[in-house]
């Protein structure tokens, strides 16, 4: 709010206290004067429902507030070379006309602060970690990629100007069976490349765009053939590093050149190197919010408005993604953020229910966890729709 309107703001207040005071009753420790733009013409500048907020604490209808905090207000503008006049309107607002010095006054006040008009502390320097992007590592990251971007890194910088401490995160997805995926992939085209494409078949899920090929034409020219001289089970998860790692390059070289920086790039991989899934099923067990059934580890969802309870840990032993899901929100409350955002794709629509009920089983509440999602938008080619896959 510029300091313009923290002044109207403050005499509305000190109009409120007043009126309220001689109706007996005092401001809630709570009130904070909102200041609008009216939606209609003719009805001034800016606008107040300060009479309809007070209405219960005086016991009084919101029209006989307004007019009696008009009536208050019209004696400061006397005083005021801002305020041309002031309304009552129904069902309870005050509209307000300034004057032409408002104007003149405000256009000062944004040359003289440059930059740094309109920069608030209403964040309080608490702690906010806005998620974005976080696409798997299996592949360059592409235009809708690029839009989440932008949307994610805007974002963050609004809450940093509205003095929130923000922290930019990506999310590496480098766990799971795609991940192996794309280790067999390029374990297949280095083999591929030596003429002995047989021993290592392209994997059916595998990603066969050219990059993948450029990778393996590295290891080769680093490693030579000496790779191919070992069992395929050995060198999968080195072929699945080095893949994830030159991927990683690419799209951390792709968000640079955007002008998109991250504070943080947190590796899923280290979520299952921990106790970290064992100690969520933990702290949802004390909770109340897990239980043993059909040999498997379930969370329940339902008590937090989701269609269905969800399976923690298969009667495999293996955790689901889900799991690690919440282990990483559990870490991301316990590094001290008050405020979590996830910017999401649209096809994440159906999996937020969920992830609500989540944070609030760890504790959390509404005003803590946060998601936007973003609609998709078509690229067009001749008029159709061209399709983008990481895959090809």
């Amino acid at each position: 709010m510029s300091d313009k309107r923290e002044e109207l703001a403050a005499l509305i207040k000190s109009a409120a206290a007043a009126v309220a005071d001689s109706r007996g009753a005092s401001l809630p420790g709570n009130f904070t004067v909102l200041i609008e733009r009216p939606k209609r013409e003719g009805q001034g500048d800016w606008a107040t429902n300060a009479a309809m907020q007070l209405a219960k604490v005086c016991r009084a209808k919101p029209m006989e507030l307004a007019g009696e905090m008009a009536a208050h207000l019209r004696d400061m503008a006397a005083k005021s070379a801002d305020i041309a006049s002031v309304e009552a309107a129904a069902p309870g607002f005050l509209n307000f006309t300034m004057t032409n010095n408002w104007i003149a006054s405000l256009i000062a006040e944004v040359l003289a602060k440059g930059d740094d008009y309109g920069r608030s502390d209403s964040g309080g320097r608490r702690r906010v970690q806005v998620e974005f992007v976080s696409a798997n590592p299996t592949g360059p990251i592409h235009l809708g990629h690029g839009r989440g971007a932008a949307i994610g890194d805007v974002m963050s910088s609004i809450l940093e100007f509205s003095g929130w401490d923000v922290e930019r995160e990506y999310y590496i997805n480098d766990a799971g069976v795609q991940m192996d995926n794309l280790g067999k992939s390029t374990q297949s085209r280095y083999f591929a490349l030596l003429g002995r494409g047989d021993e290592a078949p392209f994997p059916e899920d595998g990603y066969p765009g050219d990059y993948i090929e450029d990778i393996a034409k590295t290891i080769l020219r680093e490693h030579g053939p000496s790779l191919a001289e070992k069992p395929l089970g050995e060198t999968v998860g080195f072929f699945r590093d080095e893949t994830c790692a030159e991927v990683l390059k690419v799209i951390r070289k792709d968000l640079d050149d955007f002008g998109v920086r991250f504070n943080v790039w947190f590796s899923e991989k280290s979520l299952y190197e921990g106790d970290a899934a064992a100690k969520t099923i933990e702290r949802l067990r004390a909770r109340g919010c897990a239980y043993d059934k059909d040999g498997a580890v379930w969370f329940k969802a339902t008590d937090f408005g989701d269609e269905k309870d969800r399976v923690l840990i298969k009667n495999t032993g293996v955790p689901t993604y889900f799991t690690s899901d919440i282990a990483y929100m559990l870490n991301k409350y316990e590094r001290g953020f008050e405020r979590l955002i996830y910017v999401w794709g649209a096809d994440h629509h159906g999996y937020v229910p969920r992830v609500r009920a989540a944070n609030e089983a760890l504790g959390g509440n509404n005003e803590s966890f946060e998601v936007m999602l973003i609609q998709f938008v078509s690229l067009l080619r001749n008029g159709e729709p061209i399709a983008m896959s990481k895959r090809a």
